[in-house]
């Protein structure tokens, strides 16, 4: 999708599928902007004065990510070439393998700021639970509509669909005891 050219939108939520992407984004929302967007092919949805909801089709980098194990966490547009992404990766080695992925379809990606999750505390989740988890979530097996199957997942994890079961249940347990724990 070609970013809007109001410096001021945010993208607060992209979902890459296979040929269109979903972004929420937050803008100011005219009449204009709308027009402009619906004769660009992108499908748009007002949810209120301050923000849209719009399908377009992907952009190659969307494209590649949502083929990808990461997660786009949220996306800002800095012009009609740059996009910053928040994503979240299994480890620092994809990432690298994603970075290099992006510039062979040359789109000079360049690294912002990384973080490392801290897995210290006794309810951190393992580095194959995150991945699990992660991986669980973008097939959509969590949906209520479910677009992925446990024996689906533990192929992709190379393992049987019972320990693929374990190992999300174990991370869910963390997940969800950690929750709680913060409503306390």
């Amino acid at each position: 999708m070609q970013v809007m050219g109001d410096k001021h939108s945010v993208i607060e939520k992209v979902t890459p599928k296979a040929g269109f992407t979903d972004h929420l984004i937050e803008t100011e929302v005219n009449a204009e902007l709308k027009k402009q967007l619906r004769e660009r092919g992108v499908r748009v949805i007002n949810l209120g004065e301050r923000r849209i909801w719009a399908r377009a089709p992907s952009c190659s980098a969307c494209r590649l990510l949502s083929g990808s194990d990461a997660m786009i966490l949220n996306a800002w547009p800095l012009s009609r070439e740059e996009i910053i992404y928040r994503v979240l990766v299994p480890s620092m080695g994809y990432l690298k393998d994603l970075l290099s992925q992006l510039n062979k379809e040359s789109m000079r990606p360049r690294v912002m700021k990384t973080m490392e999750v801290s897995l210290k505390s006794e309810n951190a989740l393992t580095a194959r639970q995150l991945q699990a988890l992660m991986l669980a979530y973008k097939k959509g097996f969590f949906d209520v509509e479910r677009r992925t199957s446990l024996t689906d997942l533990a192929n992709v994890l190379g393992i049987k669909p019972s320990s693929a079961e374990e190992l999300l249940r174990r991370a869910l347990h963390k997940v969800v005891g950690d929750y709680l724990k913060g409503l306390d």
